[in-house]
């Protein structure tokens, strides 16, 4: 798979130099996503990494956050995840710890579907920047499908786990 060219690798990286500034707080009450500050340990160098990502869905009551990567599931955050899944990330004003794990399928394609539904223009500008999903405006049963394709990763938060 191809990268981004370089002005949709500007638009990606830009919230990670944002968010120092708060501005994630202004972005989740303007469009009403959130965006999530991951960081997770290199699998090959041991060192801490951070991005920046939409969250697509906020399961409260299993207190689970899920996103996806841009470029699928080669992109090193997601083989960081997925290889120490023990993860720090910061939400709103909020401070977590979480455990990583492929949500993939049914269950990541229900959360992307909340997203789409709640946020249809947010979607669409997310789908023309990444170019995986075309035709949100489909029903639920007719996007489940290639939804389901899309890497997505759950974020379990561990309760009362020190950050």
């Amino acid at each position: 798979m191809a990268g981004p060219d370089p002005l949709r690798r500007f638009v990606h990286r830009l919230p990670l130099h944002l968010a120092p500034l708060g501005i994630d707080r202004l972005v989740a009450r303007l469009t009403g996503v959130p965006w999530i500050v991951l960081e997770t340990v290199g699998r090959r160098t041991g060192r801490r990494h951070t991005v920046v990502l939409d969250v697509l869905h906020h399961d409260p009551g299993r207190d689970v956050y899920y996103v996806q990567p841009a470029y699928g599931a080669r992109a090193d955050w997601v083989q960081n995840a997925l290889h120490t899944s023990d993860v720090t990330a910061r939400v709103g004003g909020r401070h977590v710890h979480a455990r990583a794990r492929d949500a993939t399928g049914a269950e990541g394609a229900e959360a992307t579907l909340r997203l789409v539904r709640a946020h249809p223009w947010y979607a669409r500008v997310v789908a023309f920047l990444v170019g995986h999903v075309h035709g949100l405006e489909r029903s639920d049963d007719a996007l489940r499908p290639e939804l389901a394709r899309l890497c997505t990763v759950a974020l379990d938060v561990v309760p009362d786990a020190p950050v």
